[in-house]
């Protein structure tokens, strides 16, 4: 007991020394003097005194416009969008861009096409580029939207695209005379109604595109909102969905489509998808994705996206596009329990069963608590 007083008093004695002369050193430096830094820490403090000049990314991509412009002959009439595209990728190759800060390749892409358009004499500044050299095609499943069906093809016309291919079916107006005078798309006429996802399956049929993207014909989404889902499959992702879920309400006010769609990703232990789905416009699927989950399951959406879950495909939710107040009231999707709303939960009890068969019926999750022996 003395032995570890004795030691107690040496050690707070000691304390107290240090403490007075780190005080007299204070008191000895000169008033408002800084305290003196190690080399390494001076560097530091150095390095985080100097400003950070933001970078301009518009009058990155017009001086890099205009060079290429320069050095670079005229692409033909044909092949401009996608010649440029390539000249393009090869720039942001050398500047990677943000996943955070899209807006920053929108500015840059916007001066590359000014720069561009300014020497070559073509006009392209209404363009939009991909950050992809892969094959892109756009698949658009349409049933009586002739109002809103040009606007979206105007959107998806302003990109180097390999094709858009529209699925015209069970139209009562104009619609496939209009898509058909006023653009290039391919377009597929069935006069009886398919549903959208019928109509995106047929489509995913006709197209060997690397990446594949999907829009509604009555949901105008600007070309710059669609680049994410592109490039989160350029760079490694199967399945790009839209994050939809920052738009909806405290759990408690979901309705009931909402619900089964987290419970879908819970169950397959993707809780950080929240309601993510393949029901919901714009998203994207590589070749390996088509491939995988095969081109028939693509009918029944919550069903593909369950198996690309469960095959351990990359699913991944890049970008949010709010399509739930913008989506079009009609008879069948308005109401506590309409058709649409019904058939999207019967459609999520298919996927839930398929993923059963595969993994069994309790899927990833373990049976600790019950005694199952006793039974026998």
């Amino acid at each position: 007991m003395k032995l570890r007083k004795s030691k107690g008093i040496i050690a707070e004695s000691s304390m107290k020394r240090k403490a007075v002369s780190s005080r007299n050193g204070r008191l000895r430096r000169p008033l408002g003097a800084l305290r003196p830094r190690s080399k390494k820490s001076s560097l530091k403090f150095a390095l985080r005194s100097l400003p950070r000049t933001p970078v301009d990314w518009k009058a990155w991509g017009e001086q890099a416009g205009r060079e290429d412009a320069l050095h670079d002959p005229k692409p033909e009439d044909g092949n401009q969008k996608k010649l440029l595209n390539d000249l393009w990728v090869t720039r942001i190759k050398q500047k990677p861009f943000n996943d955070r800060a899209w807006k920053h390749y929108w500015e840059a892409v916007k001066g590359y096409l000014i720069g561009y358009s300014l020497v070559s004499g073509i006009n392209v500044k209404d363009w939009m580029l991909l950050p992809t050299q892969r094959t892109v095609s756009v698949v658009i499943s349409v049933m009586n939207e002739e109002a809103t069906v040009m606007n979206v093809l105007h959107q998806l016309q302003r990109m180097p695209l390999e094709e858009i291919i529209v699925v015209v079916n069970g139209s009562g107006d104009s619609t496939f005379q209009k898509v058909r005078k006023g653009s290039n798309a391919i377009v597929v006429h069935y006069s009886e109604p398919l549903g959208y996802d019928v109509g995106r399956a047929v489509g995913s049929k006709l197209t060997g595109a690397d990446i594949v993207l999907y829009v509604d014909g009555d949901m105008t989404v600007a070309a710059e909102q669609l680049i994410p889902f592109i490039a989160a499959i350029e760079r490694g992702a199967d399945v790009a969905l839209n994050h939809i879920s920052p738009y909806l309400k405290t759990y408690t006010h979901w309705d009931g489509v909402s619900k089964v769609k987290k419970l879908i990703n819970v169950s397959l232990c993707r809780s950080d998808l929240g309601a993510d789905s393949l029901t919901a416009v714009p998203h994207a699927l590589s070749r390996k994705a088509l491939d995988t989950i095969g081109i028939e399951q693509l009918m029944v959406p919550p069903k593909a996206q369950a198996l690309a879950l469960a095959k351990g495909l990359v699913v991944t939710a890049p970008w949010s596009v709010d399509v739930i107040t913008t989506n079009r009231v009609n008879q069948h999707n308005a109401g506590a329990h309409n058709s649409v709303s019904d058939m999207i939960i019967g459609d999520h009890i298919e996927a839930l069963h398929a993923v059963q068969k595969l993994g069994g019926a309790r899927l990833s999750f373990t049976d600790l608590i019950r005694k199952r022996s006793y039974l026998a």
